[in-house]
């Protein structure tokens, strides 16, 4: 009889336990997030282990969970209906402006300024100081983890196809002038000296002679000059490709100037450098732009990967990057991209040749390794419109007649403007620059697609049908 009540009891204690737990795990499911369910704030994650949710904007001004992976897979081939050179329009502008933009390519293949986009190339990283304006820190730890960037960039956006050696010394070098000597007129055009100034080409050739002192000149395509903070007569930047005198012949590279203000600015080094860099190979950039942060061709305050039509016109891409049709041969059709920002394999970019000189450009962005700065929970497609007859006027406001390639807004949104901190400066007419920093609304989000959206352009509808881990693209010609 006692062993009979104390099995009943102890029966009776492991329903009791099995009820509680079970009430339990209810409980816990009810109070987890399922992908697609509603949130609160865009950016909030939460860990599910080996997978995460966060949240993001879809269609209709909705804020969602995404299930998203932490480590992601390559995707699987998807096969071209047209090789890409048949998106690989030349360039075809028949009277070019005078500006500086007019030797700088806008497509394949880019006329070659002082790197050569194939093969390997050297440089020559040189921080100078002063006796008066005296560098501090240790310029070998500084630039250090930002070579190793810029060679890690160059190795996935490249696929292997370039390589840079960077040298640079592990101290300040001293310069045998003093920087109050060096002060500069802002006229890049001009070699001439008003009322004891430098221009920009005489400048690179003071700062030449420091380096000939150490290094043989003949073994770089460009030396990068980056000069003491304290140096306040160089503030601005120069970037020139030229033939410069020195005091052994003449040197024929990049001569470029780090603006000691960038350093106060919080760029990064490894970036505003790239994006000189992309100048040396020749090409145009600043376009697409629209203050716009979807590159390097455009800011370093978002995105910093390079989109794949100046990837294409590097003679980088690879057949299988990008899934090229011709308007009149489209068939719906729907297409998985890459994030410019991530390193994954796939299709990078769709492209529909519109004219013999006109591309629709469709890519998908991310938050990821190459795109750090942009805000958690920040995703979507953008589309611009290459235009191979029209040349860069940077002088000028962003329009279809002043850019050779125009982020395309969708009308059908009002997603509405980023509020972010970011870099402000003004110069001067004696090209003093003011710099600091503002937090405001930025950049206007209506020229990204989110899950659910979609628009018309050039009788090509664009709608990200799905979203996750990477951007489902449907393309459909409108009769």
């Amino acid at each position: 009889m006692f062993r009979s009540v104390v099995i009943q009891r102890k029966f009776l204690v492991s329903l009791s336990f099995l009820l509680v737990f079970s009430l339990q795990q209810q409980s816990s499911d009810a109070a987890t997030p399922k992908a697609g369910s509603a949130c609160k704030k865009i950016g909030q994650s939460i860990n599910l282990g080996s997978s995460q949710l966060e949240c993001r904007w879809i269609a209709n001004g909705k804020k969602v969970y995404f299930q998203l992976s932490k480590k992601v897979k390559d995707l699987p081939p998807q096969p071209s209906p047209e090789p890409f050179t048949t998106c690989r329009v030349p360039e075809q502008i028949r009277t070019k402006i005078d500006n500086w933009t007019a030797p700088l390519s806008i497509a394949y293949p880019t006329v070659k300024s002082t790197l050569n986009p194939i093969g390997s190339n050297s440089y020559l990283f040189f921080p100078i100081d002063f006796v008066d304006a005296v560098g501090t820190g240790s310029p070998e730890k500084i630039l250090e983890p930002e070579v190793k960037k810029i060679n890690e960039w160059f190795d996935w956006y490249s696929n292997g196809k370039f390589s840079m050696k960077i040298d640079y010394p592990k101290n300040w070098v001293r310069s045998s002038y003093r920087a109050s000597e060096l002060i500069t007129f802002r006229d890049p055009g001009n070699p001439g000296n008003p009322r004891d100034k430098l221009s920009d080409a005489r400048l690179i050739e003071a700062l030449l002679s420091d380096v000939e002192k150490i290094y043989d000149l003949s073994k770089y395509q460009g030396v990068y000059f980056m000069p003491s903070m304290s140096a306040k007569t160089l503030q601005h930047g120069v970037f020139l490709n030229n033939t410069f005198r020195t005091s052994k012949g003449t040197f024929t590279g990049g001569g470029y100037i780090y603006a000691n203000t960038a350093f106060e600015r919080d760029e990064f080094i490894w970036a505003f450098v790239m994006h000189d860099f992309l100048h040396s190979f020749g090409l145009a950039l600043h376009a697409p732009d629209q203050r716009l942060p979807f590159g390097m061709q455009s800011s370093t305050i978002g995105g910093l990967g390079i989109n794949e039509w100046d990837a294409m016109s590097l003679d980088w891409t690879l057949p299988e990057d990008v899934y090229c049709v011709s308007k009149e041969n489209l068939k719906t059709a729907e297409v998985s991209l890459v994030p410019i920002e991530r390193e994954q394999e796939g299709v990078q970019s769709i492209m529909i040749k519109i004219s013999p000189s006109k591309v629709l450009v469709i890519e998908s962005h991310r938050r990821d390794k190459w795109g750090t700065k942009f805000v958690p929970g920040f995703y979507g497609v953008t589309t611009f419109l290459v235009d191979t007859s029209v040349q860069n006027d940077p002088s000028k406001p962003d329009s279809a007649t002043t850019r050779f390639a125009n982020y395309l807004l969708n009308p059908g949104t009002k997603h509405g403007k980023l509020v972010e901190r970011r870099p402000w400066e003004n110069i001067d007419k004696n090209g003093v620059r003011t710099t600091g920093w503002v937090t405001e609304p930025t950049w206007d989000l209506n020229y990204v697609l989110y899950q659910g959206e979609s628009f018309t352009t050039n009788g090509i509808k664009i709608t990200l049908v799905k979203s996750g881990d990477n951007d489902t693209v449907r393309v459909t010609k409108v009769l």
